[in-house]
């Protein structure tokens, strides 16, 4: 698997019925107690016509009054040389461009992605054949990376030097009822350490936590079987308790935030529903790893990950949070989105 086939787009294979695909980017900076989310977004309905959309979304930790969320709406989205294009705007297997502008906030942006984890499938094996049923996948062609380079917030410049990141693309025929996610790859104990997190509403109601930690050169998947049975999962917004195992390897932690932190959007479905989704980039993360030498010896502590303001959280289902406030802005993409505007992300 390499990062260029991982994001190629899927929606070009549908003709009909309604379907949704989207390449994002996460990222966190503990230190500087900011965060980000981009979203390139394509959702076509039922009758076939097709929504492009850039998404943009800057974090203040100590200044949450500066926290927005803006959907742009572009021309549609093409396939490009080396990955997608929305407009001006695009994502490649290096590097991603774009900027928006809405409700008197602005984001700009234009920044590669740096070396990290291998790219990988997150669906665990014994779930793709539902999940193929269902028209969908979700892979991360840039799993735990870095992204440097420049970003415009409301005209103040800011530089990025390798800020941790995650950038992740999925897509489907429909959403899941419900889901909670979250990453962080900014701890402080070890900067090359990484926990992704994802519990999934099923069919009938069943959730589904998915559980990834890559420590020191490997990567431990909870999601597969057997070891999936003895997860723990308790989201409940804004915090996140979890728990873990494999043969070898046990994690318990928590992610957590304050709504004031967290922005809020709406995810048309393909039968007229919404899901409604809280999400935040400077949320808190820790997480109790332990080891034991062979399965059936006793646990020993291993490490404790720690990292504040240095993840990302979200939650998802069919009901609006009424506690968080900050609320999505939609609007047609300025005309400095076209080439040759003169922003960083020209």
């Amino acid at each position: 698997m390499d990062a260029e086939s991982l994001n190629s787009p899927r929606w070009p294979r549908v003709s009909k019925g309604g379907f949704h695909e989207a390449w994002f980017v996460s990222a966190s900076d503990a230190k500087a107690g900011c965060g980000l989310w981009l979203r390139y977004g394509v959702d076509v309905d039922s009758a076939g016509a097709r929504d492009s959309s850039i998404w943009g979304s800057w974090f203040e930790r100590d200044a949450p009054q500066r926290t927005f969320v803006i959907r742009n709406i572009v021309d549609d989205a093409t396939i490009s040389r080396t990955g997608v294009a929305f407009g001006s705007a695009g994502l490649t297997a290096s590097d991603c461009t774009g900027e928006v502008e809405a409700g008197g906030h602005a984001l700009r942006w234009r920044l590669s992605f740096g070396q990290g984890a291998p790219a990988e499938e997150v669906i665990p094996s014994w779930l793709s054949p539902v999940a193929r049923l269902r028209g969908s996948g979700y892979v991360l062609p840039h799993a735990a990376t870095t992204v440097s380079g420049a970003v415009e917030v409301d005209g103040r410049m800011t530089e990025l030097q390798r800020m941790p990141a995650l950038q992740g693309h999925l897509w489907g025929r429909s959403y899941w009822p419900a889901w909670a996610w979250a990453r962080c790859s900014g701890f402080a104990e070890d900067a090359d350490a990484s926990v992704d997190l994802l519990d999934v509403e099923g069919p009938r109601g069943i959730r589904l936590p998915l559980f990834v930690l890559r420590l020191r050169g490997a990567a431990h998947r909870f999601g597969e079987l057997p070891w999936m049975l003895l997860s723990v999962s308790q989201p409940a917004s804004p915090a996140w308790h979890f728990s873990a195992q494999d043969a070898r390897i046990a994690i318990d932690g928590a992610v957590r935030a304050t709504t004031d932190q967290m922005v809020q959007v709406q995810y048309p479905d393909a039968d007229g529903s919404l899901r409604y989704c809280a999400h935040t980039a400077v949320a808190s993360m820790e997480v109790r790893v332990r080891s034991r030498a062979v399965p059936g010896s006793p646990w020993r502590p291993e490490v404790t990950l720690t990292s504040k303001s240095g993840a990302s959280l979200e939650f998802c289902g069919r009901a609006a949070d009424a506690r968080v406030m900050r609320g999505l802005v939609t609007a047609i993409a300025p005309r400095r989105n076209l080439p040759g505007a003169g922003s960083v992300a020209s």
